[in-house]
């Protein structure tokens, strides 16, 4: 028959019965498959549905008739000198998710699909607001049609059909597991386990996607340990500029109450639509010095718009974090150390390097917030303040702020203070979504310019002009003496908007707003 074949990859040196969770199954069925010693787990619950509830005033009703029967299974199959688990159901939650091996289904996909052939794939961006994405296609593509950006996204999962000479019409697909839809007997189980592992083993996806090793898994233990170490002085000593949480998956909103950092029996949870690190450890009394141990304990569960308890991760699963160890950037994310590409890094620091600083000379923030530095700045002549203008654009549901300030030298200035890779983002997000909108909207310019009817100057843009006449500045208040520092994420997000914003013909430049230098004039 031709099934959906889950499996996992069991971490290397693990026993296969200590990566599964007694607590939740019965005792294993052992037997012999292809002259190998496999385990076979199987459990059935029962459960009643919320709504159930609601026909608790009707008389006669049959209350048995609400139960819903669960069924799961669970076989470890060795091969290759590791083991397999093949899920079946609910399978995957007798394992403990800490012992298997991440990645291990987005390896065997890569490898085993055909490159031409995708049908969807998972993504997300390098980013403190990490934003997830599924796409698909009507029909197999390659994933050039999937608007992938190999310097900002992390490929999560991909599925594909499979190249064959004959018509197996298999498809594979994978993250941690690997799906693969094929021909399934008991007895070939021995035998896809072997391909599974195989494939894994294979380096042809270097060849098919070149640019996945530009942010590469770390598996050195020492490594790691050094990295852990590295994150949790941080969290212990409360320096949290580069370290945060993030669901690790895909979350349909319509359907959650909320994130539940901590939660007893005597009182309500509380709910928490977005996640925050600083809140969780206050909150869910986590007690110091936290440890990798203590972070992968702390659950963080999520509960459904029905306040059921739909799942829950571990507070590390959940951890995001950029470090900076020797010449060398790592990054933290979905439980799982990623080294950056040496080249790859050195093409965004140069990128960044060599970008053009504005020759505006900003007054010194001295300690203003955002909107009392533009107050102070802007005079009606030589700088127009935006801040806080907005205008709704034709076909948008929202409203923009088109700039911060205007100068008299044509250039749209856009101020944020220093503060988190989310923070710097909207900046440059910010610049894109107002240039684009100049540019296909011409509703913006008379909305922009009347705004600036009690100030000396106006918008006057002409989508014609070649050079353009308007430039683009993007200016950090930044309280560290010395050159402008931007953490590296924020320098990938950068680059993306910088280059979005010279391909529509604008010059894009850098300013550094200091905090404290002595009272200087921003000279036109």
């Amino acid at each position: 028959m031709k099934l959906n074949t889950i499996a996992y990859l069991i971490k290397d040196g693990v026993e296969a019965g200590n990566a599964v969770d007694p607590k939740k199954i019965p005792k294993g069925i052992n037997f012999t498959l292809a002259e190998r010693d496999c385990i076979l787990y199987l459990s059935e619950s029962f459960n009643k549905p919320k709504w159930a509830e609601l026909f608790n005033p009707i008389e006669g009703i049959d209350y048995f008739n609400f139960n819903t029967k669960s069924l799961k299974g669970l076989l470890i199959v060795p091969a290759e000198q590791r083991h397999l688990a093949f899920t079946f159901g609910y399978g995957k939650s007798m394992l403990y998710s800490h012992m298997i091996e991440r990645g291990f289904g987005l390896r065997v996909a890569l490898n085993l699909g055909d490159a031409e052939k995708i049908k969807s794939i998972d993504k997300s961006t390098l980013d403190r607001v990490s934003l997830k994405t599924k796409s698909q296609t009507s029909k197999s593509t390659n994933v050039n049609d999937f608007d992938f950006e190999f310097d900002q996204e992390i490929l999560k999962s991909i599925c594909a059909s499979i190249e064959s000479d004959c018509d197996m019409n298999e498809v594979v697909s994978g993250s941690d597991a690997v799906s693969l839809y094929t021909e399934v007997e008991l007895s070939t189980l021995p035998d896809i386990a072997d391909r599974l592992i195989s494939a894994y083993k294979e380096q042809t996806y270097k060849e098919k996607y070149p640019w996945v090793d530009f942010i590469q898994p770390i598996s050195d233990p020492t490594l790691i340990n050094i990295l852990n170490d590295n994150i949790l002085s941080s969290i212990n000593d409360d320096l949290l500029e580069n370290i945060w949480i993030s669901p690790p998956e895909v979350i349909d909103y319509s359907d959650l109450s909320g994130f539940v950092y901590r939660s007893s029996k005597a009182y309500s949870p509380c709910f928490h639509h977005e996640l925050n690190l600083n809140i969780l450890i206050k909150e869910a009394h986590m007690r110091k010095p936290i440890s990798v141990e203590s972070l992968k304990r702390k659950k963080i569960k999520r509960f459904n718009a029905s306040e059921q308890e739909v799942g829950s991760w571990s507070v590390y699963h959940c951890l995001n974090a950029e470090v900076l160890l020797g010449d060398e950037t790592y990054i933290l994310n979905d439980e799982y150390w990623y080294r950056v590409n040496n080249e790859f890094s050195k093409s965004i620091n140069s990128f960044f390097k060599n970008m053009d600083r504005s020759d505006i000379d900003f007054p010194d923030f001295n300690g203003m917030n955002e909107a009392e530095y533009l107050m102070t700045v802007a005079d009606g002549e030589n700088f127009a303040l935006l801040d806080r203008k907005l205008i709704r654009p034709i076909n948008t549901g929202n409203r923009i702020e088109f700039c911060d300030l205007l100068s008299q030298c044509n250039a749209f200035i856009h101020v944020k203070k220093y503060s988190s890779s989310s923070v710097l983002s909207h900046l440059f997000a910010q610049a894109s979504v107002a240039i684009d909108c100049l540019m296909n909207d011409p509703s913006v310019q008379p909305q922009v310019n009347k705004y600036l009817e009690d100030t000396y100057l106006s918008l006057r843009f002409n989508i014609e002009d070649s050079p353009r006449k308007y430039r683009i500045i993007l200016a950090i208040m930044q309280g560290t003496s010395g050159e402008l520092h931007l953490p590296f994420f924020s320098k990938v997000n950068l680059r993306h908007h910088a280059r979005r914003l010279t391909n529509m013909g604008f010059k894009v430049e850098l300013a550094k707003i200091h905090s404290s230098r002595g009272n200087c004039k921003a000279p036109i």
